[in-house]
């Protein structure tokens, strides 16, 4: 038995280098019993797979997140290079599963959260980063989607959390991310967020100005306002690795 740990660098590089044969994946409270094969192409629920790769169309496993209640895990699979990735929903209970996304409907790496009540998943929608899609394909952006109906809509009930550290993503590149004294775009800037900024935190509440959401944040010695839609949740898995 090894400590457990809570970095998904370290694990993911143990698994890299073939020293996690099979990786169980416990939550706090130890009533998950989930597995991922060495090669990260099969996905087990109490010892029976529930994913297969060939069988359900993927390249390997690339991350998964437990909900905040227990009841269902997110598995986000390789798609194009890992960054146009597929989710599958998990119940806990019953190893019942469905896909979360749909062609040009990607997850972009593994940008997706759960809503504090584990009601509401969100994910970072992308439809393609190797091909040009279609006119009628589904807008850019967060999503939201009801865990029970399944139905999606704009991210608009994203609510970032003040417990939680958050890093910076451009969709469109590495470009350093402004912060303004206020949440306006044409407010006096105040600073920049590198695009490697992580251990973020969010400071208060948001406000809505427009189509945008803003929230106060602190990195380092710099504090103001950003867009929300340009910050994800950094924080460690609520799942348990250990071997």
């Amino acid at each position: 038995m090894i400590p457990q740990f809570h970095s998904r660098i370290l694990v993911r590089s143990l698994m890299a280098l073939g020293l996690l044969a099979m990786t169980p994946v416990v939550s706090a409270d130890a009533t998950q019993d989930t597995a991922v094969s060495e090669d990260r192409r099969t996905f087990s629920l109490h010892g029976a797979p529930v994913l297969e790769a060939e069988h359900d169309g993927f390249l390997s496993i690339h991350d998964v997140k437990l909900s905040p209640t227990g009841d269902y895990l997110l598995v986000i699979v390789c798609g194009y290079e890992c960054t146009d990735n597929l989710g599958f929903l998990i119940r806990t209970t019953d190893g019942e599963k469905r896909p979360v996304t749909a062609p040009w409907d990607f997850i972009l790496q593994s940008k997706a959260e759960w809503s504090a009540d584990g009601q509401t998943l969100f994910y970072y929608r992308i439809n393609s980063t190797g091909a040009d899609p279609p006119r009628n394909a589904p807008p850019r952006g967060w999503v939201q989607v009801d865990v029970k109906t399944g139905r999606k809509s704009p991210g608009l009930e994203r609510t970032l959390k003040p417990a939680a550290p958050y890093a910076v993503f451009h969709p469109s590149g590495r470009a350093p991310l402004t912060v303004h004294a206020e949440p306006d775009q044409k407010s006096r800037i105040v600073g920049s967020l590198p695009a490697y900024a992580r251990e973020i935190v969010v400071t208060g509440e948001a406000t809505r100005v427009g189509k945008e959401i803003w929230v106060p944040i602190r990195f380092q010695a710099i504090m103001g306002w950003v867009n929300q839609d340009y910050l994800y949740e950094d924080a460690p898995p609520a799942a348990l690795m250990k071997r």
